[in-house]
């Protein structure tokens, strides 16, 4: 959650920043931690609406010039005032000129970018660990490369997933012609005539009349699945719902364990590389994970680290993460080689979801097709059996 937040720093400065935060009371202890006094903390998102962040996509072709910039020794205010003004996407440039001048002010680019409040957590928090450990350009290199990787994973996925997608939307679309248009046709037809209809037939055509009888309720109906869907994307509690029920669905369960694994351990691999310590990298993680589920969870690891506790019993204690993944971080943190370990177990999460996926839609598209061609004949058959006996009663 994002929070604006009006404080007095100690000089008796008033300021307004922006935090993001499980809670206003996270807020408020982070706030006094840094020598200031909150004295208006509100939340600036809602369940139907947050605040916009640059896309990554963007932040990659920026990142790309920025590093090239870096590594030509042009220093950072000099680079990033070269890049003002550059891009297509007018929320980067302008959300760049506002960190240019905070940095010409003194401020540091990730002191800079949390002000601003348009950058990702997980990208500012690569800055920080940059900015402290001197190694910058090392850094972004870094979280280019993860972001190319995770782009390349997505778009497989999404591919994958695009042909049954189509044909679900494609039955959707028949099945309300056909109770729409198609079945009243026939129920005037035969309403004429005393034709001997099945069972089947007659219940077909009450369901056909009773569904072209109530557009409205239809409307209504897929207005209200629009609002639902929009509340478990962007809600708390919505995500928490929809993230139960695909977790009780015996193999898809697996699955999305092994999908939020996977980006657990490639960002906490990126975040431990880039120099950040295991605490405040893990508190990044909790913050940016898309798995309300992982979001609570973490919390308790990241205090029970924070106490001294280790990282794979903490672990194994939240039961948030597939077996393979905690065992692994166990053995790199006994062999102090943690980000190598969490890199390789990302990539095979990665290579067992993309298998997982892949076969499952290989399964799904025939599965509809067969599903679609059987429900389309009983319906023909239901509504044209009774043409045929009446025929045959004529003859």
């Amino acid at each position: 959650m994002r929070f604006t937040v009006k404080l007095t720093h100690a000089n008796g400065e008033v300021l307004t920043r922006d935090f993001e935060a499980a809670s206003a009371a996270d807020v408020r202890a982070r706030v006094m931690a840094e020598g200031g006094f909150p004295l208006e903390v509100r939340r600036t998102d809602t369940a139907f609406r947050s605040r916009s962040q640059i896309k990554t996509e963007t932040l990659v072709l920026f990142n790309q010039e920025l590093l090239a910039l870096l590594k030509a020794g042009i220093p950072l205010l000099q680079s990033l005032e070269l890049l003002v003004g550059h891009g297509k996407d007018p929320l980067l440039r302008r959300s760049l000129s506002q960190v240019v001048d905070l940095v010409r002010e003194g401020m540091s680019f990730s002191d800079a970018m949390e002000q601003v409040g348009t950058f990702p957590p997980v990208y500012r928090s690569n800055v920080v660990a940059g900015e402290r450990s001197g190694t910058l350009p090392e850094v972004i290199a870094r979280w280019l490369s993860f972001q190319k990787f995770a782009q390349a994973s997505r778009r497989r996925i999404l591919e994958a997933l695009f042909y049954p997608a189509f044909l679900v939307v494609v039955m959707f679309i028949a099945l309300a012609v056909i109770f729409n248009v198609v079945l009243p046709r026939f129920a005037e037809f035969y309403a004429g005539g005393d034709v001997q209809m099945p069972v089947i037939t007659k219940v077909l055509l009450d369901i056909g009349h009773a569904v072209s009888s109530t557009l409205w309720a239809q409307g209504l109906a897929l207005a209200a699945l629009v609002v639902f869907a929009r509340w478990m994307v962007v809600s708390d509690a919505g995500r928490k719902l929809a993230e139960r029920s695909l977790l009780a669905i015996p193999r898809l369960g697996v699955l999305y364990r092994m999908y939020h694994s996977s980006v657990f351990a490639r960002t906490l691999g990126v975040l431990l590389a880039g120099g950040l310590p295991v605490v405040q990298a893990l508190e990044v993680v909790q913050r940016t994970t898309p798995s309300e589920r992982m979001k609570g969870g973490l919390r308790d690891v990241t205090e029970q680290v924070r106490a001294g506790g280790s990282l794979h019993l903490s672990l194994d204690r939240a039961k948030l993460l597939d077996p393979l993944a905690v065992e692994m971080v166990r053995v790199g943190e006994q062999s102090s080689a943690l980000p190598e370990m969490l890199d390789h177990v990302a990539d095979f999460f990665d290579q067992e979801v993309e298998k997982a996926t892949t076969a499952v839609t290989t399964l799904i598209g025939p599965i509809l097709i067969l599903f679609m061609g059987v429900m389309v004949l009983a319906l023909l058959l239901a509504v044209y059996v009774p043409l045929f006996n009446a025929g045959n009663v004529v003859h």
